[in-house]
């Protein structure tokens, strides 16, 4: 029987990414397969160097292809993406997608209600008041909620090169899929035009001059996220969470997802950390503050700031002005700017 690559594509299919459910054929290592009667060679790209994770997919792919008849021999070329620009030295360079963007931080949340699209619409105008050149992209298709927290309701123009240009507000290049659906219109995508919407996002749009690419996660470790770790070379993820000894499992879930695919995290945000009384000024700890500096001790990750609950936080959010804007003395707003500082030591001193 001759062997043929769609079933040796369809025999890769039944291995997983470690850590994860999805396989390494939709995942998209899967490069390139040549059969040679009874043997296969296989071309794989991982997300970054990791040789334990190169092990454990080496191993799975053998057994699996070994044990299909007419198989004798497998044989690997497996290499990896660098970390800021493209593949390790053993591929031919490959042109980045977007050469003018030097940093991308994703925000990211093990389950959603902790406030993470907040953080990241404040955390990116915060970088913005100490950087040129900063962009924030909305990767939650599913619940989009930065051009409500921007407010914004125009809808983006093309270049003639047909790039989507990004909308602008309060210094920040914009994209959400928020702009290119109606207010009332629900987003019910599958795995493959989420990947889709996601890589269109990064690479069809006009994010030239853009230096600093914030970009918020829907909640969770599903398909967006693995979809924008394939497409581009994340400087590092931050995790957002409530202090509740509750949210623990969730932080672990983030954390582990950055870990798996070797992206570098930056740290824990505890937000909704306390609340000030506005009357007397006492601290009031409705959610027990200090949950996301323990987390952040457990999991030997930094802990990068507490965020107060401020009822101006959410009108500023609701009216389209975030508090880094409407009011930059509130504690809020400064704890914001001291999360950034230390996300841009983390990032810039690690080149």
């Amino acid at each position: 029987m001759e062997l043929n690559v769609e079933e040796i594509k369809n025999l890769l299919k039944k291995v997983k990414y470690p850590g994860f459910t999805r396989d390494i054929v939709s995942f998209g290592i899967v490069k390139n397969i040549q059969i040679d009667g009874s043997k296969v060679r296989l071309w794989l790209v991982l997300p970054k160097p990791d040789e334990r994770l190169e092990s454990e997919i080496r191993e799975s792919v053998r057994k699996t292809l070994l044990e299909y008849p007419g198989i004798s021999e497998v044989n690997f070329e497996i290499t990896a993406r660098e970390p800021k620009y493209g593949p390790t030295q053993t591929r031919a360079p490959e042109k980045p997608a977007l050469p003018d963007i030097k940093y991308y931080i994703a925000v990211a949340s093990g389950k959603g209600g902790v406030g993470k699209s907040t953080v990241a619409v404040n955390l990116a105008l915060a970088i913005s008041k100490m950087r040129k050149n900063v962009g924030l992209m909305d990767a939650d298709i599913w619940g989009p909620s930065i051009h409500i927290m921007m407010g914004i309701k125009a809808r983006p123009k093309a270049t003639p090169e047909q790039k989507i240009i990004p909308l602008e507000k309060h210094g920040l290049k914009l994209m959400s899929i928020g702009f290119l659906i109606d207010e009332d219109e629900t987003v019910i995508w599958r795995g493959p035009m989420v990947h889709g919407a996601v890589k269109q996002f990064i690479e069809d749009v006009e994010w030239r001059g853009t230096d600093y690419l914030v970009i918020d996660l829907p909640p969770g470790t599903g398909d967006a996220q693995l979809s924008l770790m394939q497409t581009v070379p994340l400087s590092g993820g931050v995790i957002v969470t409530t202090p509740q000894e509750v949210a623990l499992v969730d932080v672990r879930r983030g954390i582990n997802m950055f870990r798996k695919l070797n992206v570098p995290v930056l740290g824990i945000v505890e937000n909704m950390s306390y609340m000030v009384c506005p009357h007397c000024g006492y601290e009031l700890d409705i959610f027990s503050r200090g949950g996301g500096e323990k987390m952040a001790e457990r999991f030997k990750v930094p802990f990068l700031g507490a965020v107060p609950i401020d009822p101006e936080i959410r009108k500023g959010g609701d009216e389209g002005t975030p508090i880094v804007i409407s009011n930059p003395q509130s504690p809020s707003a400064k704890a914001f700017m001291q999360i950034a500082e230390k996300i841009l030591k983390a990032i810039e001193h690690s080149e």
